[in-house]
Order: structure tokens, then sequence, then C-alpha cells
């Protein structure tokens, strides 16, 4: 597979985007108490915004993108195991998140799912397999 690669310094730049425009958002929404913006009054104008259906919508956007380009950013020894590490990890990611749908989609066939949540688990996972299995080999 010849896929270009980031350079390893944009590992920093996906983690920070993904920090910023996950975490954020989610610390404002957990001391909210995950209520609906909308529906309270007592919000200040600035969380009101902030919280604002478009701008979590593009929030969730550049963390998905943070996350991507933190997974294609090349590691600081780049190898062909390394490559076969990646790959492997894209594979049982894939493998795991469609038979994870499957599953709920057979629990419950009117479940419907946020297109992000699906990608947010899938970059997950593959972390962390990527993560375990360049554990084993050092």
């Amino acid at each position: 597979m010849s896929l270009q690669i980031l350079p390893n310094k944009f590992k920093i730049v996906g983690l920070f985007t993904f920090i910023i425009f996950c975490g954020i958002p989610s610390i404002i929404s957990f001391f909210m108490g995950f209520t609906q913006p909308f529906e309270s009054n007592e919000n200040s104008p600035f969380i009101h915004e902030l919280l604002h259906p478009t701008i979590m919508k593009y929030a969730n956007i550049l963390t998905i993108l943070g996350m991507l380009v933190y997974m294609l950013s090349k590691e600081k020894v780049e190898d062909d195991y390394i490559t076969k590490l990646r790959l492997e990890s894209y594979q049982l990611a894939t493998i795991i998140c469609l038979a994870t749908t499957l599953i709920l989609h057979l629990i419950n066939a009117e479940m419907m799912f946020n297109l992000s949540y699906p990608l947010y688990i899938f970059i997950i996972i593959f972390l962390m397999i990527f993560y375990f299995k360049k554990r084993q080999f050092h």
C-alpha cells in the first residue's frame, strides 16, 4: 500500500487539534449537565453560542480531522514492520467496528447513529490496537 503518510511533526498538530476541538466542548457540556442549550434560559450568551449545533458540528469535524492527521503521521522510525502493524490495525479496527455496528442493529433495528460516533470508535480502536501492537514490538 503506497499511502502518503504525513511527517512525524504532524502527530503534535493532530493531537493538539483533537484535544482542543473535542476537549473544550466536552468539558463545557459536562459542566452544563448535558442539557440542551436552547431549552434552558440560565445559560450565558457565550455558552449558548458556543454550544450552538452548527459550531458543535464543525467541532466534531475538526476533532475527526485532528485524529485522522494523527493516524496518518509517520512514527519516528517508520519501517516495513511499522507499516505492517499499521495495516493490521486498520483491518482489525474495521472488523471490530463493523461487527459492533451489526450486533447493535440486530439488538435494536430502529437504532440510528450519528455519523461521528462510529468514526470516533474506529479511530480510538485503531489507535489502541496500533499502540499495543507497537508496544509488543519494542
